[in-house]
């Protein structure tokens, strides 16, 4: 919680969170995911196996993405094509700046969209969801 008051004394809406290496882990209750070049990376080490970052790396192989658990620098993320965060409640959200800099142009990136579009589909998909009835 620490880091995430931290990040709001400095006017940012959340924080991310870093693995014992300095690499970037994950931020408090989400995954993070970068893009590069058309491939996809997630954080490897000190990370949540979220349910919803577990999902994007089966649509990415569905749409034959390439994703894979990696070691992310701070560095990379900052210097990324794209950037999302993905959780349960929020599905997968794109970054558009980090520390106050624009990730590439600041716009919401292609792929972004289309893994946003595929998840919110996937919801209507019986494959991949399980309706609940309650009584």
């Amino acid at each position: 919680m620490r880091g995430l008051y931290d990040a709001y004394d400095r006017g940012a809406e959340t924080a991310l969170l870093l693995d014992f290496n300095g690499n970037i882990a994950e931020g408090p209750g989400f995954n993070v995911f970068r893009v590069k070049d058309g491939r996809l990376s997630t954080p490897a080490i000190g990370v949540l196996p979220g349910i919803t970052r577990r999902t994007v790396l089966d649509l990415c192989s569905e749409e034959g993405l390439t994703a894979k658990a990696v070691d992310v620098s701070v560095a990379s993320l900052k210097a990324a094509d794209e950037v999302f965060i993905t959780s349960t409640a929020g599905g997968i959200m794109p970054v558009t700046r980090i520390d106050g800099a624009d990730i590439a142009d600041g716009q919401v990136g292609p792929i972004t969209r289309r893994l946003m579009a595929l998840y919110w589909q996937k919801h209507d998909d019986p494959a991949w969801s399980t309706p609940v009835n309650y009584p």
